[in-house]
């Protein structure tokens, strides 16, 4: 017998489709037994110990929420590089659904309720066949839908990924808008339950936007700027709000530095190195406002003001990039949950606890 399941789509990409996996997972987790969970394209993997690759996602949940399923049927079909090309000259459709279908069997066993995580969009891995809506169809499952905030711009998006879903016969059970500006939930939950009425298709949730969800870690700043840890590498999962690139040292650029913020410098700044870790008290608001450095253009402190700073706590990065890339680059940064930030994940369980009637949706899912 099928256990009662749920496919989670987005309109678009970064709209918080984890973010809405995690948070049902969550709920799903305190109130059943056995729950599974599967991403059934992945495109952006991790490798494991072992050699097995999964889904960036897949690790993500594996970790976060002590799910312990084989990772090869959590995540049966990643995409790498020249994928897409080599599926094109060799087009083989039946053997990429029996991957799928084999693993969401083998996972669906014994199973209270399975959650299912998209890729994107409705049609996104069309090219190989794979598309979300397809792959729904495959694994007869409902799908919510999860939309950015608004009115006009996310009912169009919703409407042209539903129609692709429904084209596939797969029922579009509700919608989550999800990053909706804090003073605007009420009447964007009026206007556009009203607009997707019309289609027959329910809000379940209006989720205030969160700035704290969208804030990296400095890991993944490490990452995007291929830098390595010089100091503090232990407060590689420090969260960071602003970014500030300082071109030089003065009481003026002290005082532009707002909480909360990643500094862009180079290892030749002595006098600000040494404000960071030193004790002086015109400094102390500097320190406070710090959440870490980024050395750029390869050009690291001189030793005794790196181990002043391993002392004083201040994670560094040493990156080759030159400094207007550098802040470019971390400027533009998506942030994505990461497993080990336990304020992100506590976050999440109480906006969806707050904010979306997960009970409903689910009754919708099961045809209850």
């Amino acid at each position: 017998m099928h256990p009662p399941r749920l496919f989670v789509a987005a309109t678009r990409q970064d709209e918080g489709k984890t973010t809405t996996a995690v948070g049902l997972l969550a709920h799903l987790l305190a109130r059943m037994p056995q729950v599974g969970f599967i991403k059934p394209v992945g495109q952006r993997f991790v490798e494991l110990d072992d050699g097995t690759k999964v889904d960036k996602d897949v690790w993500l949940i594996r970790r976060a929420l002590g799910l312990g399923d084989p990772p090869q049927h959590m995540s049966p079909v990643t995409v790498p590089s020249g994928f897409t090309r080599a599926y094109i000259e060799q087009r083989d459709p039946a053997r990429l659904e029996a991957q799928v279908t084999a693993a969401y069997a083998a996972l669906a066993d014994g199973k209270s309720f399975v959650l299912i995580e998209g890729t994107g969009h409705a049609g996104v891995g069309a090219v190989f066949d794979l598309s979300n809506a397809r792959v729904a169809q495959l694994l007869q499952s409902p799908v919510v839908l999860v939309a950015g905030g608004g009115i006009g711009k996310p009912v169009d998006e919703i409407l042209l990924n539903a129609a692709l879903f429904r084209q596939h016969a797969v029922p579009v059970a509700g919608v989550i808008l999800n990053k909706v500006a804090p003073g605007k939930c009420a009447e964007v939950r009026g206007y556009t339950s009203r607009a997707l009425a019309w289609h027959g298709i329910p809000v379940f949730g209006v989720v205030p936007y969160v700035p704290l969800l969208s804030q990296p870690t400095l890991r993944e700043v490490c990452r995007a700027v291929s830098g390595t840890f010089i100091a503090c590498h232990e407060r590689d999962a420090t969260l960071y709000a602003e970014v500030a690139l300082l071109s030089h040292f003065s009481m003026e650029s002290v005082r532009a530095v707002q909480p909360q913020t990643l500094v862009v410098a180079t290892g030749e700044q002595s006098d600000f190195l040494v404000a960071c870790a030193g004790e002086e008290p015109a400094m102390a608001a500097l320190r406070a406002n710090v959440r870490g450095i980024l050395l750029t253009d390869g050009i690291a402190p001189k030793p005794h003001i790196l181990t002043m700073l391993q002392h004083a706590g201040v994670p560094v990065i040493l990156s080759d990039m030159p400094a207007f890339q550098a802040t470019s680059c971390v400027s533009r940064m998506v942030a994505k949950i990461q497993p080990d930030n336990p304020e992100k994940m506590g976050t999440i369980r109480r906006l969806f606890a707050e904010h979306v009637q997960i009970e409903a949706l689910l009754r919708a899912a099961c045809g209850t």
